[in-house]
């Protein structure tokens, strides 16, 4: 009789037991571990443990329930399986689906973010740097008219360069992907956010979409000021009305070879396509991939009269409309302040 007793505790230690996990794998597999209504990015650290893991997570926001995702790790027996990498999520996920997606490994992602105003050199340095691609390969690709001719672009190149069709944008792509998919995911995201833009307003500021896209690069390169961005393009509006050279430090700069950051006279009277202080009109090319704010300001520029501008060396510019006032102001920012240190 003791027997049968001591049989039947077991027997319903055990069922609770079963039903205790059941109930932990089918909460785990329904419940709501992460919420992310964008795009967001997880990282598991290398050596990390599981523990550390869903403590580090929870404290970021991340992970809803972080003790709860660790006993259900633990109990799955893949506590020590987890990949380290760096993974996307979007949506609702579960904390079964996650634990499946850090097993399997199969979800981690290289991230690249483009900064707005990045040349294709600058691209394709970063790429290196970060051990996502090679610089080589992504330069021959981005100026090579036969890869160039496969693409879907929405207008006619003049030569064959990208430079300002690779979207400023973060790209999150798997592990093994080449540079020319990279290349077609910029060009994507181009036609995607910026060409609308150029296609319904480009006609309207009197340029086509490449021209409007060119002067957006140079916008791009002169200011890192937001509010300054429609009044360099009135500048640059007013001097190709006014058949005027742009005379665009970015632009020579562009052209030289290999830049050692020191702009020179010799640099401004050098003959070359991207030299608008001895060339009229706009250079062949953009010059940097500019952001939407660029674009924007290009086939929108500030209703003023202004002719220049100069570097107040603070990061903003002082604009005028008339050779005698430019002349002043480039005594007052930038000859007087050089003498005073030399003093």
């Amino acid at each position: 009789m003791d027997d049968r007793r001591g049989f039947a505790a077991v027997f319903s230690i055990l069922i609770l037991l079963c039903g205790f996990m059941l109930g932990i794998f089918v909460y785990g597999k329904f419940s709501t571990g992460i919420r992310a209504d964008g795009p967001a990015t997880v990282h598991v650290r290398r050596g990390e443990s599981v523990t550390a893991l869903a403590r580090r997570l929870g404290r970021e926001g991340v992970l809803r329930q972080p003790e709860f995702f660790r006993i259900l790790a633990i109990l799955r027996g893949d506590s020590h399986r987890l990949q380290a990498g760096e993974y996307v999520v979007q949506g609702d996920i579960s904390p079964s689906d996650l634990i499946d997606y850090f097993v399997a490994g199969d979800g981690q992602f290289h991230r690249l973010t483009i900064p707005e105003g990045f040349s294709l050199k600058d691209i394709a340095a970063k790429l290196e740097q970060e051990g996502k691609g090679d610089a080589k390969r992504f330069m021959h690709l981005a100026t090579d008219a036969a890869f160039i001719a496969t693409l879907e672009l929405p207008f006619e190149l003049p030569r064959a360069t990208m430079e300002g069709l690779a979207f400023p944008e973060t790209y999150y792509f798997s592990f093994g992907t080449g540079e020319a998919e990279l290349i077609r995911m910029m060009v994507r995201e181009f036609v995607k956010q910026a060409y609308p833009i150029l296609r319904s307003k480009a006609r309207q500021a009197g340029m086509t979409g490449y021209e409007a896209l060119t002067l957006a690069s140079i916008i791009e390169k002169e200011t890192g000021a937001e509010h300054e961005r429609i009044v360099i393009s009135a500048v640059f509006h007013n001097r190709l009305k006014s058949k005027m050279r742009l005379s665009s430090d970015p632009t020579v700069i562009y052209g030289i070879e290999a830049f050692n950051g020191n702009l020179t006279r010799r640099h401004l009277r050098t003959d070359s396509p991207y030299n608008t202080y001895r060339n009229f009109g706009l250079p062949p090319t953009p010059i940097a991939n500019p952001g939407l704010a660029s674009l924007e300001a290009a086939l929108k520029p500030a209703a003023v009269d202004y002719l220049y501008f100069v570097s107040k060396g603070d990061g903003t510019h002082q604009f005028s409309s008339t050779y005698k006032a430019h002349a002043k102001a480039v005594w007052r920012y930038q000859k007087l302040p050089h003498r005073k240190q030399k003093s």
